[in-house]
Protein backbone atom coordinates (compact mmCIF):
# COMPACT_ATOMS: atom_id res chain seq x y z
CA UNK A 1 0.00 0.00 0.00
CA UNK A 2 1.40 3.39 -0.98
CA UNK A 3 2.08 5.88 1.80
CA UNK A 4 2.98 9.59 1.98
CA UNK A 5 6.66 8.83 1.27
CA UNK A 6 5.69 7.24 -2.08
CA UNK A 7 4.15 10.39 -3.54
CA UNK A 8 5.52 11.16 -7.00
CA UNK A 9 7.61 8.00 -7.20
CA UNK A 10 6.03 6.75 -10.43
CA UNK A 11 6.92 10.03 -12.12
CA UNK A 12 10.62 9.43 -11.37
CA UNK A 13 10.90 6.07 -13.10
CA UNK A 14 11.72 7.30 -16.63
CA UNK A 15 14.41 9.64 -15.29
CA UNK A 16 15.95 6.90 -13.18
CA UNK A 17 15.93 4.48 -16.10
CA UNK A 18 17.81 7.05 -18.17
CA UNK A 19 20.32 7.47 -15.32
CA UNK A 20 20.83 3.71 -15.13
CA UNK A 21 21.45 3.44 -18.86
CA UNK A 22 23.92 6.33 -18.74
CA UNK A 23 25.83 4.75 -15.86
CA UNK A 24 25.84 1.36 -17.58
CA UNK A 25 27.23 2.91 -20.76
CA UNK A 26 30.03 4.68 -18.84
CA UNK A 27 31.53 2.17 -16.37
CA UNK A 28 34.65 3.08 -14.37
CA UNK A 29 37.13 0.90 -12.51
CA UNK A 30 37.90 1.11 -8.79
CA UNK A 31 39.09 4.56 -7.66
CA UNK A 32 38.48 5.89 -11.18
CA UNK A 33 34.77 6.63 -10.65
CA UNK A 34 35.13 10.36 -11.32
CA UNK A 35 32.31 10.73 -13.83
CA UNK A 36 29.97 8.63 -11.71
CA UNK A 37 30.88 10.61 -8.59
CA UNK A 38 30.21 13.91 -10.38
CA UNK A 39 26.78 12.71 -11.52
CA UNK A 40 25.91 11.55 -8.02
CA UNK A 41 27.14 14.75 -6.38
CA UNK A 42 25.07 16.85 -8.78
CA UNK A 43 21.90 14.89 -8.08
CA UNK A 44 22.44 15.09 -4.31
CA UNK A 45 23.05 18.84 -4.41
CA UNK A 46 19.97 19.42 -6.57
CA UNK A 47 17.88 17.51 -4.01
CA UNK A 48 19.10 19.70 -1.15
CA UNK A 49 21.78 17.52 0.41
CA UNK A 50 25.02 18.87 1.86
CA UNK A 51 27.56 17.16 -0.38
CA UNK A 52 31.17 16.17 0.24
CA UNK A 53 33.20 14.73 -2.63
CA UNK A 54 36.59 13.07 -2.78
CA UNK A 55 36.06 11.02 0.38
CA UNK A 56 38.54 8.19 0.28
CA UNK A 57 39.51 9.17 -3.25
CA UNK A 58 36.31 9.26 -5.28
CA UNK A 59 33.66 8.63 -2.64
CA UNK A 60 30.66 10.93 -2.24
CA UNK A 61 28.68 11.61 0.93
CA UNK A 62 25.40 13.51 1.14
CA UNK A 63 23.68 14.61 4.35
CA UNK A 64 20.05 15.69 4.64
CA UNK A 65 18.82 16.96 8.02
CA UNK A 66 15.09 16.78 8.57
CA UNK A 67 14.39 17.37 12.25
CA UNK A 68 14.58 15.08 15.23
CA UNK A 69 14.94 11.36 14.66
CA UNK A 70 17.43 8.61 13.83
CA UNK A 71 20.29 8.93 11.38
CA UNK A 72 20.10 6.30 8.65
CA UNK A 73 23.11 5.53 6.45
CA UNK A 74 22.24 4.37 2.94
CA UNK A 75 25.11 3.01 0.88
CA UNK A 76 25.79 2.06 -2.74
CA UNK A 77 29.00 1.07 -4.51
CA UNK A 78 30.06 2.71 -7.79
CA UNK A 79 32.89 0.79 -9.47
CA UNK A 80 32.76 -1.59 -12.42
CA UNK A 81 34.78 -4.67 -13.38
CA UNK A 82 37.46 -5.38 -16.02
CA UNK A 83 35.03 -7.44 -18.10
CA UNK A 84 33.99 -7.17 -21.75
CA UNK A 85 30.28 -6.70 -22.34
CA UNK A 86 28.70 -8.99 -24.90
CA UNK A 87 25.07 -7.87 -24.63
CA UNK A 88 23.92 -5.83 -27.64
CA UNK A 89 21.67 -3.42 -25.79
CA UNK A 90 21.63 0.20 -27.05
CA UNK A 91 23.37 1.40 -23.88
CA UNK A 92 26.05 -1.29 -24.04
CA UNK A 93 29.33 -0.23 -22.43
CA UNK A 94 32.37 -0.11 -24.72
CA UNK A 95 34.81 1.62 -22.37
CA UNK A 96 38.38 0.54 -21.79
CA UNK A 97 40.74 1.53 -19.00
CA UNK A 98 44.24 0.92 -17.72
CA UNK A 99 44.40 -1.57 -14.88
CA UNK A 100 46.91 -1.46 -11.98
CA UNK A 101 49.35 -3.57 -14.01
CA UNK A 102 49.32 -1.07 -16.88
CA UNK A 103 47.28 -3.26 -19.22
CA UNK A 104 44.38 -1.94 -21.27
CA UNK A 105 41.21 -3.77 -20.24
CA UNK A 106 37.52 -3.60 -21.16
CA UNK A 107 35.21 -2.28 -18.45
CA UNK A 108 31.64 -3.29 -17.67
CA UNK A 109 29.08 -2.93 -14.92
CA UNK A 110 28.86 -6.71 -14.60
CA UNK A 111 28.02 -6.72 -10.88
CA UNK A 112 25.08 -4.34 -10.82
CA UNK A 113 26.67 -1.26 -9.29
CA UNK A 114 24.98 0.88 -11.93
CA UNK A 115 21.68 -0.37 -10.53
CA UNK A 116 22.87 0.18 -6.95
CA UNK A 117 23.76 3.81 -7.68
CA UNK A 118 20.49 4.41 -9.52
CA UNK A 119 18.45 2.90 -6.69
CA UNK A 120 20.17 5.01 -4.05
CA UNK A 121 19.85 8.19 -6.12
CA UNK A 122 16.16 7.45 -6.50
CA UNK A 123 15.79 6.81 -2.76
CA UNK A 124 17.56 9.95 -1.62
CA UNK A 125 15.68 12.11 -4.10
CA UNK A 126 12.37 10.61 -3.02
CA UNK A 127 13.19 11.16 0.64
CA UNK A 128 14.12 14.78 -0.05
CA UNK A 129 10.86 15.34 -1.93
CA UNK A 130 8.68 13.87 0.85
CA UNK A 131 10.22 15.40 3.98
CA UNK A 132 6.81 15.96 5.53
CA UNK A 133 6.39 12.16 5.75
CA UNK A 134 9.43 11.46 7.94
CA UNK A 135 11.92 13.05 10.32
CA UNK A 136 15.57 12.39 11.11
CA UNK A 137 18.72 12.48 9.04
CA UNK A 138 19.78 10.71 5.84
CA UNK A 139 23.46 9.92 5.31
CA UNK A 140 23.90 8.85 1.68
CA UNK A 141 27.23 7.13 0.98
CA UNK A 142 28.43 6.35 -2.53
CA UNK A 143 31.47 4.14 -2.05
CA UNK A 144 34.33 3.63 -4.52
CA UNK A 145 36.40 0.52 -5.13
CA UNK A 146 34.15 -2.15 -3.64
CA UNK A 147 35.30 -4.72 -6.16
CA UNK A 148 38.89 -4.68 -4.87
CA UNK A 149 37.87 -4.46 -1.22
CA UNK A 150 39.58 -1.11 -0.69
CA UNK A 151 36.94 1.62 -0.96
CA UNK A 152 35.41 1.36 2.51
CA UNK A 153 38.86 1.27 4.10
CA UNK A 154 39.87 4.35 2.12
CA UNK A 155 36.80 6.29 3.27
CA UNK A 156 37.44 5.30 6.89
CA UNK A 157 41.09 6.30 6.58
CA UNK A 158 39.90 9.65 5.25
CA UNK A 159 38.10 10.30 8.53
CA UNK A 160 34.61 9.25 7.56
CA UNK A 161 33.53 8.42 11.12
CA UNK A 162 34.78 11.78 12.43
CA UNK A 163 33.70 13.98 9.53
CA UNK A 164 30.09 12.86 9.23
CA UNK A 165 27.19 12.32 11.65
CA UNK A 166 27.13 9.16 13.72
CA UNK A 167 24.48 6.83 12.30
CA UNK A 168 21.98 4.60 14.07
CA UNK A 169 21.58 2.05 11.30
CA UNK A 170 23.37 1.32 8.01
CA UNK A 171 21.50 -0.16 5.06
CA UNK A 172 23.20 -1.58 1.97
CA UNK A 173 21.81 -3.35 -1.06
CA UNK A 174 22.76 -5.81 -3.79
CA UNK A 175 20.76 -7.04 -6.74
CA UNK A 176 20.73 -10.71 -7.69
CA UNK A 177 19.29 -13.05 -10.29
CA UNK A 178 15.98 -13.68 -8.59
CA UNK A 179 12.30 -13.13 -9.28
CA UNK A 180 11.09 -9.56 -9.11
CA UNK A 181 9.46 -8.61 -5.83
CA UNK A 182 11.62 -10.86 -3.66
CA UNK A 183 13.98 -9.74 -0.88
CA UNK A 184 16.81 -11.94 0.39
CA UNK A 185 18.74 -11.53 3.64
CA UNK A 186 21.10 -13.56 5.82
CA UNK A 187 23.47 -12.92 8.73
CA UNK A 188 27.16 -12.50 8.03
CA UNK A 189 28.94 -11.95 4.74
CA UNK A 190 26.78 -12.05 1.63
CA UNK A 191 27.82 -11.26 -1.98
CA UNK A 192 31.18 -9.74 -1.07
CA UNK A 193 33.85 -8.67 -3.58
CA UNK A 194 35.81 -10.14 -6.45
CA UNK A 195 39.52 -10.54 -7.12
CA UNK A 196 41.94 -12.10 -9.57
CA UNK A 197 45.05 -14.22 -9.09
CA UNK A 198 48.53 -12.84 -9.82
CA UNK A 199 49.80 -13.33 -13.35
CA UNK A 200 53.23 -14.60 -12.37
CA UNK A 201 54.26 -17.60 -10.31
CA UNK A 202 57.79 -18.12 -9.01
CA UNK A 203 57.95 -21.84 -8.29
CA UNK A 204 58.56 -25.12 -10.11
CA UNK A 205 54.84 -25.76 -10.08
CA UNK A 206 54.24 -22.37 -11.64
CA UNK A 207 56.79 -23.08 -14.36
CA UNK A 208 55.18 -26.43 -15.09
CA UNK A 209 51.74 -24.86 -15.29
CA UNK A 210 53.02 -22.22 -17.70
CA UNK A 211 54.66 -24.87 -19.86
CA UNK A 212 51.45 -26.93 -19.87
CA UNK A 213 49.22 -23.98 -20.61
CA UNK A 214 48.58 -25.16 -24.19
CA UNK A 215 46.64 -28.13 -22.81
CA UNK A 216 43.86 -25.78 -21.65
Amino acid sequence: MDGPADRGLDERIDDLEALYQDLHAHPELAFEERRTAALVAGRLAAAGYAVTTGVGGTGVVGVLDNGAGPTVLLRADMDALPVREVERVPYRGTATATDPDGATVPVMHACGHDTHVTALVGAVEQLAATRSAWSGRVLAVFQPAEEIGAGARAMLADGFLDRFPRFDVALGQHITSAPSGHLYARPGVFMAAADRPPRRCSSRAGAWLAAADHRG
